[in-house]
């Protein structure tokens, strides 16, 4: 499934699955690929009809309609609401569960962290670091914490294990190499603290500081 495709905008959408189909030996009936795909309601609609969302839909049930052992999927998700943009993880999960590899590529850190056994981060056409999603994370030692407090940024940057701290409307934004310790000084500084909130190192935090590096 490539980022960029030109597809034939006169042919229905079951006939473009139905002809590419055609080239494997024991593929999923267009019925089957549009089932799994969700793209049944498609199936007598016009290529050159649908709207963007809707062509990638369609060209994911074209990648995967020969039973693909090994499937590649170039930015799948782009263009799509978040309503297909599930189904389609959905149906990522379950051809994996039926032995299909999957290389997927993907500017949507939170969709590679949901989906991938192992990532691999490049920059600059070289590979700088690869592992499982924990793995990546533990790169990372960092933990994000947000809370509203009348306690000032001066006085909570000068405590240990803090590493920066800023204010935007007034919640306070901390970043962290020993959160527990900091959440517990929070609590015992300000009485009143509200909505506190307690983020580890996710795949954006770490795609961010292995590509500075990087570059």
């Amino acid at each position: 499934m490539m980022q960029e495709v030109t597809l034939a905008p006169e042919l229905r959408v079951r006939e473009h699955i139905d002809l590419v189909a055609g080239y494997y030996p024991a593929p999923l009936t267009p019925e089957e690929a549009m089932d799994i795909t969700h793209t049944d309601s498609l199936r007598e609609r016009p290529y050159g009809k649908l709207s963007g969302g809707q062509k990638r839909q369609v060209q994911f049930a074209m990648a995967i309609c020969g039973r693909p052992q090994l499937l590649f999927l170039d930015e799948p998700t782009v263009g799509l609401d978040i309503q297909a943009r599930e189904i389609m993880w959905t149906t990522l999960r379950h051809l994996v569960r039926e032995g299909c590899s999957i290389v997927l590529t993907t500017h949507y850190l939170e969709e590679a962290e949901a989906l991938a056994d192992r990532v691999v981060v490049l920059a600059q056409g070289r590979m700088i670091a690869s592992g499982t999603v924990g793995e990546m994370r533990a790169l990372v030692v960092r933990t994000r914490i947000s809370c509203f407090t009348t306690l000032a940024v001066e006085q909570v940057r000068a405590w240990p294990g803090v590493g920066s701290v800023s204010r935007d409307q007034q919640r306070l934004q901390i970043t962290a190499t020993n959160a527990e310790a900091v959440v517990r000084r929070l609590l015992v500084a300000d009485e009143d603290l509200q909505e506190l909130e307690v983020r580890r190192a996710g795949l954006a935090d770490v795609f961010t500081e292995l590509t500075q590096e990087a570059a």
